[in-house]
């Protein structure tokens, strides 16, 4: 089973005592602790808002039912009328959602070269926010040149999606890094889980607009494109807003700042004992998430590939589960800040093994949607608390090239679980079988977090 997820307090959400717990409440100072200003906090969760929609029309729905539908080449034809397509390996049929499984596999590698780096650059030119910038900015711009595809155009498709997923994924990393510095500890983990609230709630409005667009003009490229415009229209808020990180002091040297930016990734690697409990978290992390990424990035490729979803069915599931991921987010927010975080990331892990064991039986977009649900229930709780841990765990004077790791260890495996069920896919020439190859992620990832240590709080009245 695979599923994307990607005004001061109009909601008010319960925590596990009954107290009801406002948006307001979280913007507020915390004793000890000189936190953020509200405009920042709320410009830091729009950076969520602004790139979910590119989550959910680029790199999640929309894109995925295009290039299969439209840009790869038809293969065969059943005798019911029924197109199958994907790539010809010699003999072997590679199916559609194997392509996007590969492609997938590609971003992930480049990311995991490129993160570590930037991370410590970050770190020695206080560049964090210039990266973000950049980052967001060249992506959006990539993704709003789907507006030129053509049908049958899948290579030059695939390029933008490849560049365009690594700019979000890199850009997302230096964003994760403002968290500790916007949010006193006792408080990370509810920002954390409001940023993907929000995030969910602005994917699925950008979805609706971009599938209206789609649809009133006939083309599904503009729809795509729509998507770079809301990515960069909604970051310009964090572009203002969000302070300076400063440069972390270090001895002085007469290397290049590459080479200083190597050094300091070796350095940490060579540090593991070091920070043990921080790199224990990462190896976990490193994983589960893979088995996470793969869900995220292959359903809505699977909906189309193996259930022959449209378009239409695939944004109204993706809508649902959208909301009910908004819902997970926000109240396992508070309950990380009240219980911890790795009680969320362990519940949480264990529904996703549920889920996707339930692959077996589906059948039909229903069944699949169902599925989906219960999927978007704990959607956003592990990523979140995930996010929140590493906040917590990594010390200040490496925080972005320890958020630099955090990306990489949620990318470097992540190769190999998409890889994996591509070929899978392909040996079987069946998609539903490589569905079986991300289980076993979540269960290591599962094992491995409950021997993570986390640091006790200050508890929430």
């Amino acid at each position: 089973m695979f599923i994307c997820g990607y005004s001061e307090h109009p909601f008010a959400i319960s925590d596990a005592s009954g107290i009801i717990l406002s948006m307001s409440e979280l913007l507020e100072n915390s004793e000890g602790f000189r936190e953020a200003t509200r405009a920042q906090k709320i410009a830091w969760m729009l950076y969520d808002w602004a790139n979910s929609g590119f989550g959910l029309i680029i790199a999640g729905v929309m894109f995925s039912n295009y290039f299969i539908s439209d840009l790869l080449p038809v293969v065969s034809t059943s005798a019911e009328g029924i197109e199958k397509r994907g790539l010809m390996l010699g003999s072997r049929l590679m199916p559609a959602s194997a392509v996007i499984g590969v492609m997938t596999s590609i971003v992930a590698l480049l990311v995991t070269l490129t993160a570590p780096v930037l991370g410590a650059l970050a770190d020695l030119r206080g560049w964090s926010k210039g990266l973000l910038m950049l980052t967001a900015t060249l992506g959006s711009v990539l993704a709003m040149t789907s507006l030129f595809l053509q049908p049958g155009q899948w290579v030059l498709a695939a390029i933008i999606y490849i560049l365009s997923s690594v700019c979000f994924a890199t850009s997302v990393a230096f964003y994760n890094a403002f968290l500790p510095v916007l949010a006193s500890p006792e408080k990370q983990g509810r920002l954390s889980g409001w940023g993907f609230g929000v995030g969910y709630i602005g994917g699925a409005v950008a979805l609706v607009f971009a599938g209206i667009i789609a649809a009133k003009s006939g083309s599904t490229p503009l729809g795509l494109a729509f998507g770079g415009v809301w990515w960069l229209v909604f970051s310009i808020p964090a572009f203002f807003l969000l302070p300076r990180l400063a440069p972390v002091v270090v001895e002085a040297s007469d290397r290049s700042i590459l080479a200083q930016s190597f050094g300091r990734v070796i350095k940490t690697f060579f540090n593991v004992k070091r920070y043990k409990t921080l790199f224990l978290f990462l190896l976990a992390f490193l994983v589960y998430s893979n088995g996470l990424d793969s869900v995220i990035n292959l359903s809505p490729a699977f909906g189309t590939d193996v259930l022959k979803m449209s378009q239409s069915q695939l944004i109204v599931m993706f809508l649902i589960v959208q909301f009910v991921a908004f819902v997970g987010a926000t109240v396992f927010g508070y309950v990380a800040d009240r219980y911890g975080n790795k009680v969320v990331i362990v519940s949480n892990l264990v529904v996703w093994c549920v889920a996707v064991l339930g692959v077996a039986f589906v059948q039909t977009p229903m069944q699949f949607t169902l599925l989906g649900g219960m999927i978007g229930l704990v959607l956003g709780g592990v990523q979140s608390s995930s996010r929140a841990l590493m906040a917590s765990l990594a010390p200040a004077e490496i925080r972005n090239e320890a958020f630099g790791l955090f990306s990489l260890s949620g990318k470097a495996i992540s190769v190999f679980g998409p890889l994996l069920f591509s070929v899978a896919a392909t040996a079987s020439e069946d998609a539903r079988t490589g569905v079986f190859a991300v289980l076993p992620f979540l269960v290591i990832g599962l094992i491995m977090i409950f021997f993570v240590k986390e640091p006790r709080k200050v508890p929430n009245p």
